[in-house]
């Protein structure tokens, strides 16, 4: 099934923030030796990029069409990192290369972003013989268990609503 990546106009069935040739051509730029297969398996992953991004983050302003939109940009009331605003009409830049960064984990290694977590079977403290381990920064919650890629993160900060915070990384701060 092909993508319906969003256009600009707040799609109520888009299923993509970015499309195939966008992500495909970055990767490319970059020299992404991983981003290989057929296309059908490049767009699960970045419909699986799309929902990570979508649920992941508070963004900054409010989806054009209000709840009917199926992906969380474009959005109207934002403002980036240096001050400008971002047209109600647009995904933004920043937000079609970090979908492409994570569509290219979800390809290498499908469900690693949004991966199963049962808390209560985490390992704290392990003991092998005299040799006993307690692990430093000890979290038990699912949060914990979500890898956190720095190079999204960065991407995004600029549009993320530092006051509500983040599933992934927590408030995002200007310095």
């Amino acid at each position: 099934m092909a993508l319906t990546p969003e256009d600009g106009t707040g799609l109520a069935n888009a299923d993509a923030l970015v499309d195939l040739a966008t992500v495909d051509a970055y990767h490319t730029a970059l020299g992404s030796a991983a981003w290989t297969g057929t296309d059908a398996i490049k767009e699960e992953a970045i419909r699986r990029a799309s929902n990570f991004l979508n649920t992941s983050f508070s963004w900054k302003g409010y989806p054009i069409n209000g709840r009917t939109q199926a992906m969380s940009w474009p959005r109207h009331d934002v403002v980036d990192r240096n001050g400008y605003s971002v047209a109600s009409d647009e995904v933004p830049i920043e937000i079609k290369n970090a979908t492409a960064e994570v569509a290219l984990r979800e390809l290498t290694t499908p469900g690693t972003m949004t991966p199963d977590v049962t808390p209560s079977e985490a390992v704290k403290r392990a003991k092998a013989g005299p040799a006993d381990v307690e692990f430093a920064n000890y979290r038990t919650d699912a949060e914990a268990s979500r890898p956190i890629l720095l190079i999204v993160r960065d991407m995004v900060s600029g549009l993320t609503d530092s006051t509500a915070g983040s599933r992934v990384s927590g408030g995002v701060a200007r310095v």
